[in-house]
């Protein structure tokens, strides 16, 4: 140990850049609140202290990563596990069909098309080319409905804004079409394929990383026309926090459009008959989750939460004046988590234990039977057209790539239709799911993912991973990056606590509002659970969590700086008195609460990991990740909760915040950043966690 000790102090930085401490104090509810580091909000790319700051932390942290013997290794061994092909789900749009492939260690999948689900193998678009550095995504594509016209999506440097392009597939012809201000949607064609309906935000700023968004509308375009003759279907000034999901049905041309408030799962419902003029409302109370699963003529069918916490299945006769609404699956002991109209049935998606659970039913919600999974996994797809006879399905779990099967609907023969090759050894990781009670009683489920000769001596380094909002569920899946993380000698964990939608709605809103304190209560339950059971040891316990995951990690090393020997908090929400201010923040507040009132602005302040940092205090060895133009959690969260942490920091644990540059929030990430990404992150791991002794 005092080896290890040393070999930390002798990394560890010996001074920070200087973050000016600004002399910022509001008085907000009664309450004075300090901000020393609120120049650190302005946009990098247009304030010179902010981005010499970014520079200057860049190369402390670049000479405190490249110090670490391991980090050659490591990185060339996860360059090697990464190097797999990847295939996604084959579908079809008329007789035409399509996929997305990775040969390995492409910077993003190509889309391939052909006329077969086994002769899909002329390449219809590749990203690889958009941009020389790879930092340029194809954020969407969207055949229309028989094949005929192509309309994709692409984003630069990680944005969640996205210029759609379109194409005739007939002809190769390039359309007109260059649309503009859309963020985070796709198209939904109509069935004669004319067009499609979509949203945009024509009032905000697509070129700012920072400025606030909303007053989403809803739009129709004409394929082959240009975007400046785009028909508005629906617009609401009163209400310009609500964001606009559109479906059509692929049987009866039903317009459906999903009406949300912020972030909220609870939304309102419009439609409009292939026949009818106007959009008119169907639901108008923001009371639960009602989403559209597929429609067949006058019929539609719908996923709910009302008066079902777990989920069930409606249905909606809209043959007569007076909407008739019917119960087809009723609410099960397990969470709904998706379904589909396919092929005259019904596929569900259920979660027993955050692990699938697959069924098929009839129309009218009769058990057909239960699809045979091959594990505790993740599996997903089971859609297609009311036509279709077989669906294609992929399964993953921590210890098995993801493989691709099909399912003949009417005779329930499952085949295997590809499978990955990884070059890494999976045999001898092993995945056991626990339960660990929290501290209102609750089970929270954790996945343990080791080598199967793991000894519980309770020095194991460990890696535990957590999200905790937004109703969404982590769940179990193959990651390159996690397999090497094991093979090093790691063991990962992944806590599936409150705030997700692992147990349906009363899970979620466990995790929420005035409830949001258990999220972190769960977190630090799980971590001490490991300790007690001797997985592990504070020293050895790493946390690592990513967006709401990474307010999370804040939270739990400001509440128990002493628990964990080592932090990674990603392109976190960290001043949650201030979230709201930017880009689409304001659209969190169904799950934070809005700092605006004064009982939710008191518990916001109580965990905000920003303003909890205490001057004086001993914190973990931390590095801080985020992207210098991410526009969903602006990077002056992560940029001002270092500095402070910089600041408050008593003892000689290194503080490091790592920015990537031309990178947004994650998505459309290139793989070579990616890989350099993990390998500083384990790197550090190796480092702080004592794995060089």
């Amino acid at each position: 140990m005092l080896l290890f000790i040393a070999s930390l102090l002798a990394l560890a930085p010996s001074q920070y850049p200087e973050a000016t401490r600004g002399s910022i104090v509001e008085t907000l509810h009664g309450v004075e609140v300090a901000d020393p580091y609120r120049w650190l909000e302005q946009d990098v790319r247009e304030n010179d202290d902010v981005r010499q700051w970014v520079t200057a932390q860049n190369e402390v942290t670049r000479a405190y990563l490249d110090n670490i013997p391991a980090l050659p290794k490591i990185k060339d061994k996860l360059t090697k596990t990464w190097n797999y092909e990847r295939q996604g789900l084959p579908f079809h749009r008329g007789s035409r069909w399509f996929q997305s492939r990775n040969s390995g260690l492409q910077n993003h999948s190509v889309i391939f098309t052909g006329q077969s689900p086994t002769d899909i193998n002329t390449v219809l678009l590749d990203p690889n080319t958009f941009s020389g550095d790879g930092t340029k995504a194809l954020s969407i594509y969207s055949p229309s409905p028989e094949g005929t016209y192509l309309v994709w999506g692409v984003s630069n440097a990680g944005s969640d804004w996205s210029t759609w392009y379109a194409k005739d597939l007939e002809s190769g012809k390039l359309f007109p079409d260059v649309m503009t201000g859309i963020k985070n949607d796709s198209p939904s064609w109509v069935p004669d394929e004319s067009g499609f309906y979509y949203s945009r935000y024509p009032h905000s700023n697509s070129e700012g990383h920072i400025e606030t968004t909303d007053a989403s509308e809803l739009w129709f375009h004409r394929i082959g026309t240009v975007q400046e003759d785009d028909i508005l279907v629906w617009s609401d000034a009163k209400h310009p926090d609500r964001f606009y999901g559109v479906s059509v049905t692929k049987d009866g041309g039903w317009l459906v459009v999903s009406v949300n408030e912020g972030t909220s799962s609870n939304n309102a419902l419009l439609v409009k008959g292939p026949d009818e003029d106007k959009l008119h409302w169907l639901v108008t109370d923001f009371d639960a989750e009602v989403s559209l699963i597929g429609g067949i003529q006058n019929t539609l069918w719908f996923k709910t939460d009302r008066d079902a916490p777990n989920g069930k299945i409606i249905s909606v006769d809209l043959n007569s004046t007076t909407p008739k609404w019917s119960t087809v699956i009723p609410e099960q002991k397990n969470s709904l988590r998706g379904a589909d109209i396919v092929g005259g049935k019904i596929t569900c998606s259920w979660l027993e234990d955050a692990s699938s659970k697959v069924t098929v039913h009839t129309l009218q919600g009769a058990l057909l039977y239960e699809v045979a999974l091959p594990a505790i996994g993740t599996a997903s797809g089971f859609g297609g057209t009311n036509q279709d006879e077989t669906v294609y399905w992929s399964f993953s779990s921590y210890n098995q790539p993801p493989s691709i099967y099909s399912l003949v609907l009417n005779t329930q023969e499952t085949t295997l239709f590809w499978k990955s090759e990884v070059p890494i050894d999976l045999s001898d990781i092993v995945v056991q799911r626990e339960f660990v009670r929290s501290t209102d009683g609750a089970l929270v489920p954790i996945f343990i993912v080791a080598s199967s000769d793991t000894q519980l001596d309770g020095k194991n380094p460990t890696l535990l991973y957590g999200y905790g909002g937004f109703d969404i569920a982590i769940l179990p899946h193959f990651s390159p990056s996690r397999a090497t993380w094991i093979e090093m000698g790691g063991v990962y964990v992944v806590a599936c606590i409150r705030g997700g939608s692992e147990y349906g709605r009363n899970w979620h809103e466990g995790g929420m509002l005035l409830n949001k304190q258990q999220c972190f209560d769960d977190f630090i339950a799980c971590s001490q659970w490991l300790i007690d059971n001797s997985w592990t040891s504070s020293e050895t316990l790493a946390i690592q969590g990513g967006s709401n995951g990474g307010l999370l990690v804040g939270a739990c090393m400001t509440q128990r700086p002493d628990l964990f020997g080592a932090c990674l908090p990603a392109v976190g929400v960290l001043d949650m008195l201030r979230f709201h201010l930017f880009t689409v923040g304001w659209a969190w507040v169904s799950d934070y609460g809005d700092p605006k009132e004064k009982e939710m602005f008191n518990y916001l302040l109580g965990y905000s990991p920003y303003h909890n940092l205490k001057v004086g205090t001993c914190y973990p060895p931390t590095m801080v990740t985020t992207g210098d133009t991410d526009d969903r959690v602006v990077p002056g969260h992560s940029f001002k909760f270092a500095a402070g942490l910089q600041y408050s920091q008593s003892c000689a644990n290194p503080v490091l915040i790592r920015i990537e540059t031309r990178a947004g929030h994650g998505a459309g990430k290139p793989t070579h950043l990616r890989i350099e990404e993990a390998a500083d992150v384990y790197a550090f791991l190796w480092q702080t966690l004592g794995m060089n002794n």
